[in-house]
C-alpha cells in the first residue's frame, strides 16, 4: 500500500511539473509570438502616423497654438526623431527623420508631393505661421566652390554638391537640428526649447561644426568647408508661397549667421560673441575680431576656430 501510495505521488509531482513547464512553454512562445506582432504593429503605426494622420494634427492645431512647438517644448518630437533615426535608411523627412528608403519604402513611407523633403503627415501637419523662438543658426558651405566649377563639368559639381549634402545631413541631424540646404550651402537651426538642446545649444553646434568640416576634409575629392554660427531670437515656423511650404527660421539671427560663414576661410569657424560666450566649460582657444559685414550697420565682435 506504501509503494502505491508513493507511486501515486510520484506521478502527481509528475503531473504538476509537466503543467509547470507547458505553462512557462506557452508564456515563452507568448512573448515571443507577441515582440515579432510587435515589431509590425510599431511600423504600422509609424506608417499610420508619417502617412495619414495629418487631419488629426491640423484639428488639434491653431495658428495661434500649433502643436508641433508644444511637443519640441516636452522633447517628444526630440524622442521620435531619435527614435526613427534607427530605422534605415535616406532620404528622410526633413523634420521628423523618418526614411524614405530602407524599412520606410518597404511600410509606405512617402515623401509629400508638394515638398519631397518632408513625409506627408509633417508637410501637411504644419502650420502656416511663425513664432518666435530662440535658437541657435549654423551656415556652412564649401570654400571656392565657384571657381573651381568653371573648371569641371556641371555632374563633377553635382556630384560633389551632393556628397557635401549627405555628410551634413549626416552629422547634423544627430543633433535634432533642423537641416535645409541652399545651393553649396547647408543651414541648420537648433531650437533652444528643445530638452536635448537647451542650455547646451552653443557647445552642440560647435561640436556637429567640427564634425562636419573634419567629415569633409576627411572626404576624397573634396573642398574645405567654412562656418558660421549666431544665436538669438527669430521668428521659427513655416512658410508658404502657394501650396509650397518650409520649415524655416527668419530674422537678423539668421542673417548674421549667414554673413559669418561667408568671412569665414577654408577650415575655418567663425562665432559671434554670443555664441562664444554661451559655451560652457573652458573656452576653445579662439582669435578675437571685430568685422564689418555686408549689411550691417554696426561692426561685430567674433571669435576664429580653426
Amino acid at each position: 500500500m506504501a509503494k502505491a501510495r508513493y507511486f501515486e505521488i510520484g506521478v502527481a509531482c509528475l503531473e504538476i511539473i509537466a503543467v509547470l513547464l507547458a505553462i512557462l512553454v506557452a508564456v515563452y512562445v507568448s512573448i515571443w509570438i507577441g515582440l515579432l506582432l510587435l515589431v509590425p504593429l510599431l511600423l504600422g503605426l509609424i506608417s499610420l502616423i508619417c502617412n495619414y494622420d495629418a487631419w488629426v494634427v491640423r484639428r488639434l492645431s491653431t495658428q495661434d497654438h500649433p502643436l508641433i512647438l508644444p511637443l519640441c517644448k516636452t522633447g517628444f518630437v526630440g524622442r521620435y526623431r531619435r527614435m526613427l533615426r534607427l530605422l534605415p535608411s535616406d532620404p528622410r523627412c526633413r523634420f521628423c527623420m523618418v526614411p524614405f528608403g530602407g524599412v520606410g519604402k518597404v511600410i509606405g513611407i512617402r515623401p509629400s508631393a508638394a515638398n519631397p523633403h518632408y513625409c506627408r503627415s509633417c508637410f501637411e501637419a504644419l502650420p502656416t505661421t511663425t513664432h518666435e523662438l530662440e535658437v541657435g543658426v549654423l551656415f556652412a558651405d564649401l570654400r571656392g566652390f565657384t571657381s573651381w566649377s568653371e573648371t569641371h563639368s556641371s555632374s563633377d559639381a553635382a556630384d560633389l554638391v551632393s556628397r557635401f549634402y549627405a555628410s551634413a545631413n549626416r552629422v547634423l541631424t544627430s543633433d535634432d537640428a533642423f537641416v535645409d540646404f541652399i545651393g553649396d550651402q547647408v543651414m541648420a537651426i537648433y531650437v533652444v526649447d528643445m530638452p536635448s538642446l537647451g542650455a547646451r545649444t552653443a557647445d552642440i553646434m560647435l561640436a556637429a561644426t567640427r564634425r562636419l568640416v573634419d567629415a569633409v576634409r576627411q572626404g576624397a575629392e573634396s573642398l574645405p568647408v567654412g562656418a558660421g554660427m549666431h544665436m538669438g531670437k527669430a521668428q521659427v515656423g513655416s512658410l508658404a508661397t502657394g501650396e509650397a511650404k518650409n520649415f524655416t527660421a527668419i530674422g537678423d539671427v539668421v542673417n548674421t549667421a549667414a554673413r559669418l560663414q561667408s568671412a569665414a576661410r577654408a577650415n575655418e569657424i567663425l562665432v559671434s560673441e554670443k555664441v562664444y560666450c554661451a559655451l560652457s566649460g573652458e573656452k576653445p582657444q579662439a582669435d578675437r575680431t571685430t568685422l564689418g559685414l555686408k549689411g550691417k550697420a554696426e561692426l561685430l565682435t567674433a571669435f576664429i576656430l580653426r
